[in-house]
């Protein structure tokens, strides 16, 4: 439904200054009349002739011309949103689409006629994926889940295509629908890339651990466990004692640029009995003058492969060795050791891992420094164009990654 086809002219509020649109913090109006005007029409009955109500992108509320006051506060702190008359007749959407505990009251010609207090209880809520980060999305299904478990609501949800069968497979009573029912009384944008505009969640992604992000969506209030745990379906195929090794991740400057840091690492696996297997999806990328593909030595198991086949084989592994990537995020949710390597990022953005490796001797952890455009993090914002270029990976060295192999089988050892 666009802003044309509202019955009455659409206004945005936000949390930031009562009832007024801030061009300063969201830029021209038109961007938000195309980008966040109603997605789907406003069904929510409220007993009241043309006064509908609901909470499926924002709190949205449709006002017919009448001698109107509106209150809109949260309950939970008494911060009120809006407290004015409207005669003209309004939609009223809210600009950030996080949880909020709402408490509306309308009077009409001086009376009060209508009250509601926000309860998604035994209601019908949607959360919808619309990233396609595997990692982001690991990290947020389980908010999906305790939400429902807490209120005792019924859910659908929407994800990538390639994430269906994680649900259907792990999450059983969780519904999968393209589509948001009639009778839905609200909705979740879980959207892990929230770098500019604070509209789905309280918090930069960049600011918090990732694993936590989840909170700023549905509320805090809600005590989430976040580990996630992915049981293999099948028996264990590879009969050796095998590593999973991943050397892509989304943008190449995320991945260990020592030239030849995963040579010897393959070699020093293979020299100790291990098959060293690669899982990454593309054989080869080239991003930013970089070109990472297998490393020598390692079996080629890349491909688009589904990832309920990558969790059957994740299971069964030693341990895995990455980056900050999707694929680690899947090997933690396997509940196998992790050694994840990565510079740009600081050690306390990613889930916890005695085996994280980092170089604080350089400089380091770009992508969680707010001084620097989340666009700049990726082209090196402090030492482009110099031969410092990406010192905070290339400077990681191979002894660094072996000695925490060797930590991790000692570890494994004595337990």
């Amino acid at each position: 439904m666009t802003q044309m086809q509202c019955k009455y002219p659409i206004r945005f509020f936000y949390g930031g200054e009562t009832g007024k649109f801030s061009k300063k913090l969201f830029g021209n109006l038109s961007f938000f009349e195309s980008k966040y005007a109603t997605k789907s029409p406003i069904l929510g009955e409220t007993g009241i002739p043309d006064v509908l109500l609901d909470f499926n992108d924002g709190l949205r509320l449709q006002i017919p011309k009448g001698n109107w006051h509106v209150k809109i506060s949260d309950y939970s702190s008494n911060f009120v949103f809006m407290d004015e008359d409207i005669l003209t007749g309004a939609t009223l959407i809210y600009v950030e689409k996080f949880f909020v505990h709402w408490e509306i009251t309308l009077d009409l010609d001086g009376k009060i006629c209508f009250y509601h207090r926000f309860d998604p209880t035994e209601q019908q809520v949607h959360f919808t994926f619309p990233n396609g980060a595997l990692g982001d999305n690991i990290t947020l299904f389980p908010y999906m889940m305790t939400f429902k478990n807490y209120y005792n609501c019924q859910v659908s949800c929407t994800v990538p295509k390639y994430m269906q069968d994680i649900i259907k497979i792990y999450y059983p009573d969780i519904k999968l629908s393209d589509d948001i029912s009639d009778d839905n009384y609200a909705t979740y944008y879980m959207v892990g890339q929230n770098f500019n505009e604070p509209i789905t969640s309280t918090e930069n992604i960049r600011m918090i651990p990732l694993k936590k992000f989840g909170h700023s969506i549905v509320g805090w209030h809600i005590n989430v466990n976040e580990k996630v745990t992915f049981h293999p379906t099948k028996e264990r195929k590879i009969k050796e004692p095998y590593v999973c090794i991943a050397v892509q991740a989304s943008g190449t400057p995320k991945a260990w640029l020592n030239p030849n840091g995963w040579n010897f690492v393959v070699k020093y696996l293979k020299e100790l009995g291990y098959r060293v297997i690669c899982i990454d999806k593309e054989k080869e990328t080239s991003n930013y003058g970089n070109v990472i593909q297998v490393p020598e030595g390692a079996e080629d198991f890349t491909g688009d492969i589904s990832l309920i086949e990558r969790i059957n084989l994740l299971a069964y592994a030693e341990f895995f060795i990455g980056l900050s990537s999707g694929l680690a995020w899947l090997a933690w949710s396997t509940d196998i050791p992790v050694i994840m390597i990565s510079g740009i990022t600081k050690p306390w953005y990613e889930f916890k891992t005695p085996y994280r490796i980092y170089n604080n001797l350089v400089c380091n952890g770009c992508f969680n420094n707010m001084q620097y455009n989340h666009k700049e993090v990726f082209a090196c914002p402090r030492y482009k164009d110099t031969d410092q270029i990406y010192e905070c990976s290339k400077k990681i060295s191979a002894q660094q990654v072996i000695d925490s192999i060797n930590k991790l089988i000692a570890d494994n050892q004595s337990t």
